[in-house]
């Protein structure tokens, strides 16, 4: 709770479907359901946080589930991916003595743990990147879309023609290319 708000935006609004939003977490379909008394308080579907059943068995824990669908969230995978080793500092002395080089003691004070050593030995990469996936333009025969302006209906239609979609060139290679 911030300012007697809740930070995660509950209660949450009902909603008949399931849409995206500008900061890419979804807003979730919730049905209006009645309200339920559960102590002092009325509790129905605004308050229900977004969960998975299947891990919530699996892990048998308390697991959120939220897809985020921007570029905000591998921005902040790859943040901790790349962000370093764990470094720990600690300087024992007898009291008085006050000779502290902050960078030395930095240089000296890296600790690389074993699974650390032992990735960092047999050189495997901190990361991977797996095929490219691509979107296929998705339409039914002989009705490819068409973009025109006014009174050049005909140039469009001719240039449609000939024009291969996504679709249509992933069938040609799959007829040629096994």
């Amino acid at each position: 709770m911030r300012d007697g708000q809740c930070c995660k935006s509950f209660p949450k609004q009902f909603n008949d479907d399931t849409q995206e939003n500008v900061n890419g977490y979804p807003i979730y379909r919730r049905r209006a359901t009645e309200p339920i008394q559960v102590g002092k308080y009325s509790i129905d579907n605004i308050w229900v946080v977004p969960y998975n059943p299947w891990l919530l068995k699996k892990f048998n824990a308390h697991i959120n589930v939220e897809v985020c669908a921007s570029v905000k969230s591998v921005k902040y995978l790859y943040k901790y991916v790349y962000k370093g080793h764990d470094a720990a500092s600690v300087k024992i002395q007898k009291e008085g003595a006050l000779d502290h080089d902050e960078i030395l003691s930095f240089v000296e004070g890296r600790y690389v743990s074993a699974p650390e050593a032992m990735w960092r030995l047999n050189e495997f990469n901190l990361s991977h990147k797996s095929d490219t996936v691509v979107r296929l333009a998705v339409h039914l025969p002989q009705q490819h879309p068409i973009v025109y302006q006014d009174g050049q209906e005909a140039q469009a239609i001719e240039r449609a023609a000939l024009r291969k979609t996504t679709l249509t060139s992933w069938f040609e290679l799959n007829k040629n290319d096994p």
